[in-house]
């Protein structure tokens, strides 16, 4: 598939965009990460009273959120590859209009392409209680991977806490199905002593077996490879540790827990050997039977937040 760039004309107005506002300013992955890989992709910096954050373009891709008083809550890493294309690892990447292996087609990319392909900052706000709201957009005309019509807006509002929601489209003539997710690297202290709470009792999939169904009898530790997929979770969850965040959300039905373990993040590129021992994915969205279906004209938004507790 084609990756798409910004346009001499979007270019223009992300810099009148920029300009105007006193909170973002842009660079570049070459500026503020040095020593990472990768040909170099531009990023936004949003600083305010309350929080920094940055922002990839690629994928409309939440790469660090902190607030002024708090902890890093996001994980990039160190081995990221910053080239036009390439998914970036860590942050919060944005699966879309599938998770994880296609369903029907598995020699597709894996998690679909909307990470892979630039989005336009279409507004910029400073609001009353001193948040920002930043309003990307993304449109995508029918193609191989995905033969449909569609457009997607992520609204991110960043203050005291961190809220993405997203919004999907399809513009196309016929209906279609989708699953997403906010695949969320969350930065921890430690993972031995990490637990996320409020996923006991419930069953899930383990992914580490083919999908097989479990029993989930205690909250959530990572004594080795995790991949599991919770549904029809609607309270909130949070992770217990350093720092301690809670996740809320709004139609987010499924929940992704992954964690690599040390043998798999050693052979992963863009990971490394013991990077694994720094986050954990806690992911929010619709995924695996969960997918949402969408009529033709038809739009359907979620959202997910988290802030430190």
């Amino acid at each position: 598939m084609h990756i798409n760039t910004p346009d001499a004309e979007s270019k223009l107005h992300l810099e009148q965009l920029v300009a105007k506002s006193g909170f973002l300013r842009l660079t570049t992955s070459k500026e503020q990460y040095p020593a990472a890989p990768g040909t170099g992709l531009p990023l936004l910096v949003v600083e305010t009273e309350l929080c920094s954050a940055v922002i990839s373009l690629q994928g409309a891709h939440l790469l660090e959120f902190k607030t002024t008083s708090g902890d890093p809550l996001l994980w990039l890493s160190p081995n990221c590859d910053f080239s036009a294309g390439t998914a970036l690892r860590g942050g919060v990447p944005l699966c879309l209009p599938w998770f994880g292996v296609n369903q029907t087609d598995s020699t597709k990319p894996k998690h679909g392409f909307a990470r892979n392909n630039f989005w336009e900052l279409g507004e910029a706000h400073l609001l009353s209680d001193g948040s920002v709201e930043l309003e990307f957009l993304f449109l995508s005309d029918a193609n191989e991977l995905f033969p449909f019509d569609f457009s997607a807006e992520l609204r991110m509002t960043l203050g005291n806490s961190a809220k993405l929601e997203l919004t999907i489209n399809n513009t196309d003539t016929e209906d279609f199905d989708c699953s997403w997710a906010m695949h969320n690297y969350h930065r921890i202290s430690s993972l031995k002593d990490v637990r996320v709470l409020g996923l006991a009792e419930r069953k899930y999939l383990d992914n580490l077996e083919g999908y097989a169904e479990k029993y989930q009898s205690s909250d959530v530790n990572f004594p080795g490879p995790v991949d599991r997929v919770y549904h029809a979770i609607d309270n909130t969850v949070s992770i217990s540790g350093s720092p301690s965040i809670e996740i809320t959300h709004s139609n987010c039905p499924s929940v992704v827990v992954w964690n690599p373990g040390s043998e798999a993040a050693a052979k992963i590129a863009d990971i490394g050997e013991r990077q694994e021992q720094f986050y954990i994915c806690v992911e929010r969205g619709a995924v695996l039977s969960e997918k949402w279906h969408l009529p033709a004209g038809t739009s359907k938004s979620a959202w997910m937040e988290f802030k430190q507790i």
